[in-house]
């Protein structure tokens, strides 16, 4: 069956997206913005200081950070290969995070984000992977961050932290012994800007900005290279959809929780607010009640949120004595995406806040990133409609043959098995994901590859063979469970054992990775005759296993 677009979903062509403009000329550019600069206020604030900087400070600070993080890094040159001026960021959010960005595209290289729940481990090997030669760091991740630095084989003098109200490092930790944010704009601004290299037709489309990292359908984490025409095609391909059913008469003051090296986070709640001319309120973390506080504080009218937020919304809120505290009066529409919204919790968030325009979007790192968003008329349990435009990005990162499977034939395979069903009332085609082919387990938003865990289970002595599959899980959508198959001379209870396991795996996995789906014990791990593991089959075991338990609670 062949589903067209929606007549209402303007048309979007290759031509339409600039391929010889830098991202952050793009972003300031009035040319192409629905608003101009000047009639803008802060990109960014601070949710717990109120501190921000308008946008002429914050291209001002753009060339003085370039120019004094050149100097820094011994950079003399900006022409030439990308890939010899990659830099790291592993920062809780704040309003530094995307400008510090848009400096590194300044002296034309490449940002690459981490999750700031990494272990050091896991920084390393994508500090390694990547080639960066400087990391910025805040805080509280100071001490993950030098250690990670010295495996990935970066000097400290090219660690460089960046001030966040209410983030604090480690008591045995002295951030003073780094240069900061603020020492490089003030070296910058005694040295001459940077030269500008003009850009040639096509250049945006082949250049990497960003290097984020994804498991794509399988394996280890991989470096996606998102061009600065990637970005700048969702930017506009957003802007566009959305104006068929959003009237914008003012800006829109936009929470920013998502974490900030995430591409749910880099598209929605930074690059496209910034264009747009609306501004960002900036959480570290989530804490319920002090995201309660800032939405009402700032009077946010917009939410970027995943379904953890929306649970603890409304199990919290049922749970209170005074409802009114989760009251949202600002509130006009909440946007869910990095997993799948069921049609039970937005019926709840529905009823809870019958004002507000809630909707969901796909996406992913490697398409940099929104698929599919919803109209004005949302279906319950839909990831919307597909959105006009190209922006699947450059491929993996030194990994060809990933590269290949992934990116076939002018195709994106998402490694998830979606439906597509006529909206009851508009019959618009609508995107449901139903399932996933490819083996990544989502935790919160986030990417769990079985086999990264696999291979460190393995590595504990009393492992003989292992496999991890996705449980279902009420606040996280899914989270790990590994199946062990015990050495034989492991001499262990499974209580113990699986206590250890789980253990091991804390000790050096980052929190999303941990097993809180539990450890079941195996005699052996089921294997097709080439000797691929058959996740399919435990995860269907463990689907029947559910039901099952479900069926019995219900008798």
């Amino acid at each position: 069956m062949v589903f067209y677009r929606p007549s209402w979903v303007p048309s979007l062509s290759d031509a339409d997206i600039p391929d010889d403009t830098p991202l952050s000329d793009f972003l300031f550019d009035d040319r192409f913005r629905p608003r101009k600069c000047e009639d803008s206020g802060q990109p960014f604030v601070d949710s717990v200081s109120g501190s921000g900087y308008s946008i002429s400070e914050t291209r001002q600070r753009i060339e003085w950070l370039a120019a004094g993080l050149a100097s820094k890094l011994g950079i003399h040159d900006i022409s030439g290969d990308v890939w010899q001026r990659v830099v790291g960021l592993f920062a809780v959010n704040n309003i530094q995070n995307p400008v510090l960005a848009w400096a590194v595209h300044r002296l034309n290289g490449v940002i690459t984000p981490a999750n700031v729940a990494f272990r050091a481990s896991e920084l390393a090997h994508q500090l390694k992977d990547s080639g960066a030669r400087g990391l910025f760091v805040s805080p509280s991740g100071l001490n993950t961050a030098l250690e990670a630095a010295k495996l990935a084989g970066i000097p400290e003098s090219n660690i460089f932290l960046i001030p966040v109200p209410g983030d604090v490092a480690a008591p045995e930790t002295d951030p003073r012994r780094l240069l900061d944010v603020e020492d490089l704009v003030a070296a910058g601004r005694q040295l001459p800007p940077l030269p500008r290299t003009k850009w040639s037709k096509g250049q945006g489309r082949r250049q990497a900005a960003y290097l984020c990292y994804s498991s794509g359908t399988s394996g280890p984490p991989k470096g996606v290279m998102v061009s600065h025409r990637n970005i700048i095609a969702n930017i506009i391909q957003m802007t566009l959809y959305e104006s068929t059913f959003l009237s914008r008469s003012r800006p829109d003051v936009i929470l920013g929780v998502l974490p900030q090296s995430h591409i749910y986070s880099i598209i929605l709640t930074t690059h496209v607010p910034v264009f747009r001319g609306d501004t960002v309120v900036t959480m570290a973390k989530f804490e319920l009640m002090s995201f309660i506080q800032a939405i009402n504080k700032f009077r946010m009218t917009l939410l970027y949120v995943v379904p953890p937020i929306l649970i603890s919304l409304v199990k919290q809120g049922a749970l209170a004595q005074d409802a009114t505290t989760f009251d949202l009066p600002s509130v006009q529409r909440l946007y869910c995406g990095a997993a799948p919204l069921s049609e039970e919790l937005s019926s709840q968030i529905r009823k809870r806040y019958p004002g507000v325009l809630l909707g969901q979007g796909y996406g992913m790192t490697e398409s940099a990133t929104v698929i599919s968003s919803h109209p004005k008329d949302v279906y319950d349990g839909s990831s919307g409609c597909i959105i006009p435009g190209p922006n699947v990005t450059l491929g993996y990162y030194k990994n060809e043959a990933a590269t290949r499977d992934t990116f076939a034939n002018g195709w994106l395979r998402t490694g998830d098995e979606v439906e597509i069903r006529l909206h009851p009332k508009t019959k618009d085609a609508h995107l449901f994901v139903v399932d996933r082919v490819k083996e990544l387990i989502k935790v919160s938003g986030f990417q769990v590859a079985p086999a990264e865990l696999e291979g460190h289970l393995l590595a504990h002595p009393m492992v003989a063979d292992c496999a991890v599959i996705p449980v279902p899980d009420d606040r996280s959508g899914e989270v790990p469970k590994a199946l062990v198959v015990l050495r034989k001379d492991a001499n262990v209870d499974h209580q113990t054992a699986e206590q250890q396991l789980k253990d091991w795996v804390a000790q050096h996995k980052s929190k999303h990775k941990h097993l809180r789906g539990g450890v079941e014990f195996l005699p052996e791990v089921p294997k097709s005759p080439s000797g691929k593991i058959l996740r399919r089959l435990l995860r269907d075991r463990e689907r029947a296993r559910l039901s099952e338990r479900k069926m019995m609670a219900k008798l």
